[in-house]
């Protein structure tokens, strides 16, 4: 009978933990996440099934991560939130306090963050600017009239003409008017492009006898390395190769070179940042006169006004700086003197009307705010087809 009943003690025992089995496997899951469940209808049954999130927030759509990526509310199904979407992991937005570090935060956020719903495109108001290239790749044909207004110094580095009394000109000279045609052609993809660029140049000189021809031939690449709703950044590779006749100042009869970082800002959402830093290297001009001039570029492009659907008049006002690093150049009175160490700086308001981001025209100005100069007066029109 002792036994049977310590038999039957046995049984109870273990019909009270498996009842207890259940609760106690139940406690030691998670809760701070309960797993929601979609219902389904299949075979006349409802049945409970797992909603997964983007396999990129975790571990893959297996893993466990997915699960808890999207329990955590980064990702919900096929909208990913919080910064993550398909083909990219999790990340955590910047917050800027103050200018400074809404514009690191802006920078980080198009580097680590970007938009998943950002389209790139072709914007008129953020390539604007008359004398600052524009940073987006894009195939175009660009007709360029440039009027330039009493020009001193022309062989200042040989960056317009070369030495006077040497490949240049024979005569030193005091000032001239040009007028220079340019036919810009550019071929690109999503984010390189390659462009050409042939000027025909007619020069008036005051000592010099006027001359008229096609200058050098600009060939090129551009690279964009960074995009985002606010940032575009490009890398751009100029080469100048000397077909014009030096002699006559159409060239500067050597070849050169440079290469420049362009970059557009969208500051506000009908305001835009352009600017290029550019260093213009010169191979084989003459020894000693030859010099490298950095250069640089800011312009501040604003909407105006839509006067009708898909059309803009954009407003610019642009900053344009040259600083001479070495070389020489040819005085009309003291003779050779030399260049290094000088900067020439000119601003203007510029007008470009755009329509609907295929075809744009405008007319640029740049006024000299130094007492030496390129161009005292230089005004540039502008015609652009985008295809």
């Amino acid at each position: 009978m002792s036994a049977k009943r310590n038999m039957a003690k046995l049984c109870g025992w273990a019909i009270a933990l498996l009842a207890l089995l259940p609760a106690t496997l139940a406690a030691q899951q998670p809760q701070e996440n309960p797993v929601p469940a979609v219902a389904t209808l299949r075979d006349g049954a409802f049945n409970q099934v797992l909603q997964a999130g983007c396999s990129s927030c975790g571990a893959g759509m297996l893993g466990a991560g997915a699960a808890s990526s999207y329990l955590s509310g980064d990702c919900s199904g096929d909208d990913c939130e919080g910064g993550c979407f398909p083909g990219r992991k999790n990340c955590v937005p910047c917050v800027g306090q103050n200018c400074i570090s809404r514009m690191f935060c802006a920078f980080h956020d198009c580097l680590c963050c970007p938009d998943p719903c950002y389209e790139p495109r072709w914007i008129g108001a953020a390539n604007a600017a008359f004398f600052v290239d524009a940073a987006r790749p894009i195939s175009q044909t660009r007709i360029r009239w440039d009027s330039g207004r009493n020009m001193i110094l022309p062989d200042r580095a040989e960056y317009f003409w070369a030495r006077i009394g040497g490949k240049g000109p024979g005569r030193r000279e005091t000032g001239l008017n040009y007028n220079e045609l340019t036919l810009y052609s550019e071929a690109a993809t999503e984010r390189f492009s390659a462009f050409t660029e042939m000027p025909y140049r007619q020069l008036d000189p005051n000592v010099n006898n006027g001359a008229s021809g096609f200058g050098d031939l600009k060939i090129g690449t551009k690279s964009l390395l960074l995009d985002c709703e606010l940032i575009q950044l490009s890398l751009q590779f100029t080469t100048a190769i000397p077909i014009g006749a030096a002699g006559k100042g159409l060239g500067t009869g050597h070849v050169s070179l440079e290469p420049s970082l362009l970059a557009a800002i969208k500051l506000y959402p009908e305001t835009y940042l352009q600017a290029q830093l550019a260093q213009w290297i010169p191979i084989g001009g003459t020894q000693g006169f030859q010099g490298g001039v950095l250069h640089y570029h800011f312009s501040l492009n604003h909407v105006i006004c839509r006067p009708i659907g898909d059309t803009q008049l954009v407003g610019t006002m642009e900053f344009n700086g040259y600083t001479f690093q070495s070389g020489s150049f040819t005085d009309p009175v003291l003779g050779v003197q030399r260049a290094n160490g000088s900067t020439y700086v000119s601003v203007g308001p510029g007008l470009r009307y755009i329509i609907c981001d295929k075809v744009d025209i405008g007319v640029g100005t740049a006024f000299s705010v130094t007492g030496q100069h390129f161009a005292d007066q230089l005004y540039r029109t502008e015609f652009r087809w985008r295809f």
